[in-house]
């Protein structure tokens, strides 16, 4: 904690407010790093104005005698355990439980995880009527879900910039982190005299720029309802914060059903929020009500068929159209209800043959597979086009909490 203060210290000859903040945040794994800053504010706006301060004159031994006097205090026993201490105890003592292991589980306290909160939320949504509370409700499920993104985000920084090594004369002076170097220099105690190159930091180069392609499915099967959620829910809860987690990359964006729908490519600037929120409101509509919104009034006898050729062409010619060294991913979000048991149409393996290509050139696929494609009512028809991708080499990853998804994400992408 001292090599994180002392450089604001230092430079200000105080701490202010947010050192302090920053301190709980930086010390905190980033899973917990939100909790830390709640409760790191917590503690500093709620101090007791009237509380007595320590005596500047105490001495370390002073000190441990107020620690031996709050010892010696009463403890009180709360009504509940009134009269019912040496039966408690002698319980204890008489117990046959023995503490094996510790198991990292939640309490049952706890409650059922940010996961739980937002399925269950969208459930409860979905049978409501009213526009007004709909939106109301709707807002709420988008900031968790961007909440997530957000983390994710954070998580992916980390992972950039938290590599330091050792300055070498010759390297580009722009990488030293001057706060971590000056951290190092007190450490090491050295006098201006005595500072070495090495003695200063430098973040490992910044990998490589991402250009990321996301692929969502939007055909019929994807709406078919199993235990109040769809497969178009379970994608859109990872892919909202997915995106918006990467909405600093390069990436386009793409809709199939037996119709290609580009929504964005890799030049056009675009404000992300709208893209999300229509996203979210997929997981409400109906099959007919998306044909409305994307075909204009027309219908389309052609409509809600599952037919990714089109979109995987447009995303093959998007992504393999970069010719930098830039790191090339593919994320697609279906349930890969692609064929009929036993039929191996020249449409299907076309489909195979361009995820090969894309693979050949050094692509990065990602299939996130709706939790629908593995229940009994769909293997038949998503058995084999699993098995096909897995000897691919695409990597799979499973849409049934958000959060698990993003965990599998980030492993996909840092493996680049």
């Amino acid at each position: 904690m001292g090599k994180l203060l002392l450089p604001p210290y230092l430079r200000q000859g105080h701490l202010t407010f947010h050192d302090l903040i920053n301190a709980a945040i930086i010390t905190s794994h980033v899973e917990s790093q939100p909790t830390a800053e709640k409760i790191a504010a917590e503690i500093l706006t709620n101090l007791d104005p009237d509380e007595p301060l320590p005596d500047p004159g105490l001495d370390g031994d002073d000190f441990i005698s107020l620690l031996q006097k709050a010892s010696e205090e009463q403890v009180t026993v709360s009504p509940y355990g009134k009269g019912l201490e040496n039966e408690l105890g002698m319980a204890a003592q008489d117990s046959d439980f023995k503490f094996e292991n510790y198991m990292n589980k939640p309490d049952i306290g706890v409650g059922p995880g940010e996961d739980e909160i937002i399925k269950t939320g969208i459930r409860y949504l979905k049978g409501i009527k009213k526009q007004e509370a709909r939106k109301v409700l709707q807002e709420l499920l988008k900031e968790k879900l961007l909440k997530l993104g957000r983390e994710f985000e954070r998580k992916e920084d980390w992972n950039k910039s938290r590599n330091l090594m050792p300055f070498q004369p010759g390297e580009d002076t722009d990488l030293i982190d001057e706060e971590r170097s000056l951290d190092n220099i007190l450490d090491l105690g050295r006098s201006i005299d005595d500072i070495r190159w090495d003695d200063f930091l430098m973040r490992q180069r910044q990998k490589q720029k991402r250009h990321i392609v996301f692929i969502l499915d939007i055909s019929n099967t994807m709406f078919y309802d199993l235990e109040g959620l769809n497969s178009i829910t379970y994608s859109v809860m990872s892919m909202v914060p997915l995106i918006w987690g990467l909405r600093r990359e390069k990436y386009a964006l793409t809709l199939y059903e037996s119709n290609s729908h580009v929504v964005k490519d890799f030049y056009e600037e675009v404000d992300m929020m709208p893209i999300a929120e229509d996203l979210i409101n997929m997981m409400f509509c109906t099959t007919t009500e998306m044909e409305k919104r994307y075909c204009q009034g027309f219908t389309s006898m052609t409509w809600g068929g599952t037919v990714p050729g089109k979109s995987l062409k447009w995303a093959y010619d998007e992504i393999t159209s970069i010719n930098d060294r830039s790191d090339r991913m593919v994320f697609i979000f279906s349930d890969f209800v692609l064929t009929q048991p036993g039929e191996n149409t020249p449409q299907n393996t076309e489909n195979y043959e361009i995820l090969q290509k894309m693979i050949d050139q050094g692509v990065r696929v990602c299939a996130c597979v709706s939790p629908l494609a593995r229940k009994s009512i769909f293997r038949p028809y998503t058995r084999q086009s699993l098995a096909d991708m897995e000897k691919l080499g695409i990597f799979m990853a499973n849409t049934y909490r958000p959060s698990d998804f993003l965990e599998q994400a980030n492993e996909f992408i840092s493996e680049g």
